[in-house]
């Protein structure tokens, strides 16, 4: 097996210890008390405790500080919202290393065909990345023709994160149709994101196989 094919499996691998499980995001509104590493931190470790087995986080410190204290894979993101572009979920070439060095095994990104800052399309973004890592890619999309696309470039798993957020509009959230499409037109793993409030949401979406 080449190298590639040795890095394609164990990224395949990070999703595969993710299926059927809840992934807990583990945020705060920006600019509160509870903004902190230390809280979010130890928001993580509880919903671990409670039985999640993965997390989503946004920030590098804040990543950094729950690898310190949980073992189980950590989705990490940064969010930067600019007036050159209107993706804001990890823009920049340098979030996706930086957050790589604080212990993410996975890193989530915009997978929409919206322009990164300086103009970069997202084909472009994904050949940087591929570039200078092999790291496990989270693609957030707002429609198929984007988890198409973000499949087609090498991304390692899909993520509804942005349906309803963008241009294209969405039904109602969460979006579980787009989901149930996901899963039947893709050949890799479908994460069922935005929107998920109340257990019966997280069991529907189980049930058409996120």
């Amino acid at each position: 097996m080449d190298n590639f094919s040795v890095s394609k499996a164990l990224r395949v691998d990070q999703f595969t210890a993710l299926k059927g499980g809840l992934v807990v995001s583990c945020q705060a509104p920006t600019g509160t008390a509870i903004d902190t590493p230390a809280f979010i931190s130890a928001q993580a470790q509880t919903v671990v405790q409670a039985g999640a087995i993965g997390i989503r986080a946004q920030g590098i410190e804040n990543v950094r500080a729950i690898k310190k204290l949980v073992d189980v894979p950590v989705i990490g993101l940064v969010k930067r919202y600019l007036d050159t572009s209107a993706v804001y979920i990890t823009p920049l070439l340098d979030d996706v290393l930086e957050l790589e060095q604080a212990g993410a095994e996975i890193v989530a990104i915009d997978a929409t065909q919206r322009l990164r800052p300086n103009g970069v399309t997202f084909e472009r973004f994904m050949e940087q990345i591929r570039e200078k890592t092999d790291l496990a890619i989270l693609a957030d999309v707002d429609s198929i023709e984007s988890a198409l696309l973000a499949q087609s470039l090498g991304c390692d798993a899909i993520a509804t994160t942005l349906s309803g957020y963008t241009e294209i509009a969405a039904p109602e959230l969460p979006n579980l149709k787009l989901v149930a499409e996901l899963v039947a037109k893709l050949k890799i793993p479908v994460v069922a994101e935005g929107g998920y409030h109340e257990r019966e949401q997280v069991a529907q979406a189980f049930k058409v196989g996120a």
